[in-house]
């Protein structure tokens, strides 16, 4: 039987379809999509620093930060060539007739997940992951200081259906002037269960799923993976800190290889059980300006290109999952290296 499921995070109702629903081991490639790197010179590989705009922040295999001039980098993060966003636009808005408009400010800043020409995320290692996950911090607490901006997007686009336009394994920094609609929803969604109940919803869904079982892919120390209870995609995974705070900037040092393990787990796990299906992830971290300490709860969200939007899904804004998050959480669980 068909079920709606509601997000108590957005307020907003799924659907799981039982009756068209695919088992888990369906998703996977008969043979997994190996793609040669491109003989074009690539601006992101060592060597050719000097194809990319001045960086931000250069940081070393030990995740310590270097001069530019110092060859030995494991992530680099710089100015996007061809950025949707500039800093030096005006951030307020002004009319034009009925609508409202504003110019393009912000920051749109490229993280190079690493010095050699790699394709995918599983071909970092769990300390390389770590490194990047500092990277991701150390950017946010400097962004954190202009106080122009309002809130931060991170994300990895992977593979061409993702959006992927170079190959190079990379992710990518927005620092917007106003709290993105998402983030809105999500504010809206977690502020009225805090009204309501005079607790955090994602606490509330760690104390429930750590009850139940049966969506917990893997937990250490410091987080837990899992397969949302209204799941809108195929395998769309979460990473969710333990511990309730609002913003993924105020991560703990002790928390970073716990976050870089789970992050290393779920690359794995794309890549050798699901064929390596191109894949969007995001952190979804709190507003830099305004206190939603009591009722947000920052976390990671994975969501791999396995299904299309058809109709009813874009005519209604209800999503339709083809899996239940039941069924692709006792698969990864059982299939998951650590």
């Amino acid at each position: 039987m068909p079920e709606y499921r509601k997000d108590i995070i957005l307020d907003e109702w799924v659907i799981i379809s039982t009756e068209r629903a695919k088992r888990p081991e369906l998703f996977k490639e008969e043979e997994i999509k190996v793609e040669s790197p491109s003989k074009m010179i690539c601006p992101f590989d060592k060597g050719n620093e000097n194809m990319t705009p001045p960086e931000i922040l250069r940081v070393d295999e030990n995740g310590k930060i270097i001069n530019s001039s110092n060859p030995n980098w494991q992530v680099r993060i710089v100015p996007n060539k061809f950025p949707a966003l500039k800093p030096y636009a005006a951030p307020g808005s002004r009319l034009f007739g009925i609508y409202s408009i504003m110019d393009g400010f912000g920051l749109h800043e490229v993280v190079i997940n690493s010095p050699e020409h790699i394709l995918g995320l599983n071909q970092l290692s769990k300390q390389q992951l770590k490194i990047v996950t500092e990277a991701y911090a150390k950017r946010l607490k400097d962004i954190e200081k202009d106080s122009r901006i309002e809130s931060v997007i991170i994300m990895l686009n992977q593979g061409k259906d993702a959006g992927a336009s170079i190959e190079h394994s990379h992710s990518q920094i927005f620092a917007i002037p106003f709290i993105s609609p998402v983030l809105e929803k999500e504010l809206k969604g977690t502020s009225k269960y805090y009204r309501n109940y005079k607790n955090c919803a994602m606490c509330e869904i760690l104390a429930f799923e750590t009850q139940e079982n049966k969506r917990i892919v893997f937990e250490n120390n410091h987080f837990i993976i899992l397969q949302p209870f209204a799941s809108r995609n195929p395998f769309e995974t979460w990473i969710v800190p333990k511990k309730h705070y609002p913003n993924f900037e105020d991560i703990g040092t002790e928390e970073i290889p716990s976050f870089a393990e789970c992050l290393k787990i779920l690359a794995d796990f794309f890549y050798e059980q699901l064929g390596n299906p191109s894949f969007n992830y995001y952190i979804h971290t709190g507003p830099l300006r305004m206190g939603t300490h009591h009722y947000y709860h920052w976390h990671f969200e994975l969501i791999p290109k396995l299904s299309i939007k058809a109709g009813f899904e874009i005519a209604t804004g209800i999503d339709i999952c083809i899996t239940t998050p039941e069924d692709t959480a006792r698969f990864m669980k059982e299939s998951i290296k650590v």
